[in-house]
């Protein structure tokens, strides 16, 4: 049964265990990466180990989806966190300097594997807790706490990684994360176990093809848009989380403070674009989406435009502030409308399966783009004005080629129809 109240009690409790648990693992994603950038002062080892995590959701992410349709979301969630505390745990005292690299690039790869079961069951959660109705507010909502945590993580972790070692942040990783683990055994999500009499092998194949024969059959548009954000993910996303501690750090040669604050600024743009998603994602629609990604690839002009003249680091710094603010504002709000498109589309027993594909399909172009842009700003750092104006082309490229695709949605008042 659907909850009218969009702010009940599960969704409360869901919304502070993302709060705690995602602050934990953005503390971690910017301070662990960081560290081996500063100890190995190479940029291509810094892309290799963000291509390295971004490979696990790829492969375990349709099984995290399996498991979200068949299992308790609430319990995947409790077990998940908890089980990331202990692993945390464990590498804080294996992590050493001359060993470092291997550590934190397996570590790095676990986190990547929590997360592709990790997220199915969250966003699979969501239209179980609250109405249809509420799709776009919750998301937004989710968005925004999602930023709040990204914001408040690389803040905090770029002031503590100054001052305290890598073992003492990761140690307080390990506190926050059994906090989530604790207060989301709180929460009651209505789950029916699904009788089957097939093996293990045979319902991870069945349902893997019903989820298919959904996607490319009965809603095509969701596949198209998969594609485009992952040709989204190849250029303007890579580069971003590859280019920004390169141009910051390196280029410039700013503080891993000033660093931090960059990575503040890009979740400050998400609240933004979360606050406002909730009533934009109603009256602009999926039909003009396109726009917030035109926006976000634009966004890249002012970037390449300052490296091309001899501007003061500072300069330089405070433009990238700006256009990384934007850019964040504009894809949270085209991510919470097409989220709330595919949530509202999907019949609850798919739910998982369907976003996992959408996790696997939309996120697969990242290890190459990111293994691509480290190798880039490695060999080509003297020329960070054209990578980034050639990023910004095809971005733009692809938003614009994107208002074909969302041109052929028909929006009623709570659903939207693709037409052939």
């Amino acid at each position: 049964m659907e909850n009218k109240n969009l702010f009940n009690k599960n969704f409360v409790l869901v919304i502070l265990g993302q709060l705690i648990s995602i602050f934990a693992n953005s503390v971690l994603r910017f301070a662990l990466p960081l560290y081996i950038l500063d100890l190995t002062g190479s940029t291509a080892v810094f892309g290799i180990i963000l291509a390295a995590a971004a490979v696990p959701p790829i492969i375990f992410s349709p099984l995290g989806g399996i498991l979200a349709d068949r299992c308790n979301r609430r319990n995947i969630m409790v077990s998940l966190d908890f089980l990331t505390a202990i692993i945390i745990g464990i590498f804080a005292f294996l992590i050493m300097q001359e060993s470092a690299v291997i550590v934190i690039t397996i570590l790095m790869i676990l986190f990547a594997v929590i997360q592709a079961f990790y997220q199915p069951a969250v966003q699979a959660s969501i239209p179980v807790i609250v109405s249809k109705s509420n799709l776009e507010e919750a998301n937004g909502i989710v968005s925004l706490v999602n930023a709040i945590s990204s914001l408040m993580g690389p803040v905090v972790a770029g002031v503590l990684y100054s001052i305290f070692s890598i073992q003492d942040l990761m140690f307080t990783a390990v506190l926050l994360f059994m906090l989530a683990a604790v207060m989301e055994l709180f929460i009651y999500i209505n789950f029916e176990r699904e009788k089957s009499r097939q093996g293990i092998f045979e319902i991870i194949s069945s349902d893997l093809s019903l989820s298919l024969k959904f996607i490319r059959e009965d809603n095509p548009i969701m596949l198209k848009v998969m594609f485009i954000t992952a040709a989204m993910n190849l250029f303007l996303t890579s580069m971003i989380l590859v280019g920004l501690p390169a141009m910051i750090k390196i280029a410039l040669g700013l503080s891993s403070q000033l660093y931090g604050f960059a990575e503040a600024t890009m979740a400050a743009g998400m609240i933004a674009g979360a606050l406002a998603a909730g009533s934009l994602g109603k009256k602009v629609g999926a039909p003009d989406s396109y726009k917030f990604l035109a926006l976000a690839a634009f966004g890249l002009l002012p970037i390449a435009a300052v490296f091309s003249f001899n501007f003061t680091p500072m300069l330089i710094y405070y433009v990238i502030l700006i256009s990384t603010f934007i850019m964040s504002s504009a894809i949270t709000v085209f991510t919470v409308i097409m989220m709330s498109f595919i949530q509202r589309q999907t019949p609850d027993h798919l739910i998982g399966k369907v976003i996992s594909y959408i996790l696997v399909i939309s996120q697969c172009t990242l290890p190459f783009g990111q293994a691509i842009y480290g190798f880039v700003f490695e060999h080509f750092s003297y020329s960070i004005n054209v990578i980034v104006f050639l990023t910004a082309i095809f971005s733009i490229l692809t938003a614009f080629y994107s208002k074909n695709i969302f041109s052929k949605f028909i929006e009623s008042k709570f659903s939207v129809v693709y037409q052939n």
